[in-house]
């Protein structure tokens, strides 16, 4: 690779001096990208190794994926972070919140990917496996993209993934004797709000470890809750329209429910 770095106009000098700076030869190989694919590689073999999914409509994953990148670029703003085409944030802290994003990402897909392997099962251990894969799938990007992420970041992320849990645990009680899409939803944006808000409270508790201070901040704190609850909300969003949108995907999100006041899937009873 070949950098030659352009002299500002403000400080051309005509034909007193150069406009352009000395090229400088830069290595690149191609396996310098191998981090940035090591999740999709994660994806890929969820793909080829489980055989409910060896179907072209399983590719319809990608579709909430992308969506999700997307969306990330324009929340970063809403939460008050540097970042953006003028941002000032150290590279080192854009790469960990990129290798967190993606990690939430992949690792619901590959939620999605295994339902019928971890579904169909009793509530606890399917919460508990779904828990260990999304903390897996933050350590694998924590490792391929070759980020420290500090523990304030750690505990944060935990507390994503344990409140994206816990609020679909909550929405499919809320559906236990009534079932439906937009009542699902209704109950995972309640919950989500909710459970945000008492994580928001914890988070602060952790780290100020002063109850005075938090009843002194509560209007931020509950602000921030709000936020964090929109967060999660959205970020699943685009996974629970393909479910609902695709009979194929949605046998998947009744076999992690299997509620009685669900229809019956064909592939209910399928065990790993």
């Amino acid at each position: 690779m070949r950098i030659i770095p352009a002299i500002d106009s403000s400080e051309d000098i005509g034909s007193l001096g150069i406009k352009e700076g000395t090229a400088t030869l830069y290595p690149w190989k191609w396996y310098y990208s191998v981090p940035a694919l090591g999740l999709w590689i994660v994806l890929a073999l969820a793909i080829l190794l489980v055989r409910e999914n060896r179907d072209p409509r399983i590719l319809l994953i990608f579709i909430p994926i992308f969506l999700v990148r997307v969306f990330w670029s324009r929340f970063q703003f809403i939460l008050g972070a540097p970042f953006g085409a003028n941002s000032e944030a150290p590279s080192e802290v854009l790469e960990v919140f990129r290798a967190l994003i993606d990690a939430l990402a992949i690792g619901v897909a590959v939620l999605w990917l295994l339902a019928y392997k971890l579904g169909n099962r009793n509530r606890i251990i399917t919460l508990v496996r779904a828990l260990v894969l999304l903390a897996g799938v933050t350590i694998i990007a924590a490792v391929l993209y070759q980020v420290w992420i500090p523990f304030d970041l750690v505990i944060f992320q935990s507390l994503v993934i344990a409140t994206m849990l816990v609020i679909f645990v909550l929405a499919g009680w809320g559906c236990r004797k009534r079932y439906g899409p937009c009542r699902f939803m209704l109950w995972l944006a309640l919950w989500a709000m909710v459970i945000s808000i008492a994580a928001i409270i914890a988070y602060f508790l952790i780290f100020e470890g002063q109850v005075e201070e938090l009843i002194r901040q509560m209007p931020k704190v509950l602000y921030v809750g709000f936020i964090f609850g929109l967060y999660i909300y959205i970020l699943n969003l685009p996974f629970m329209i393909l479910a609902f949108a695709s009979p194929f995907f949605r046998e998947r999100f009744y076999a992690y429910f299997h509620l009685k006041s669900m229809p019956i899937s064909s592939s209910s009873s399928k065990e790993s």
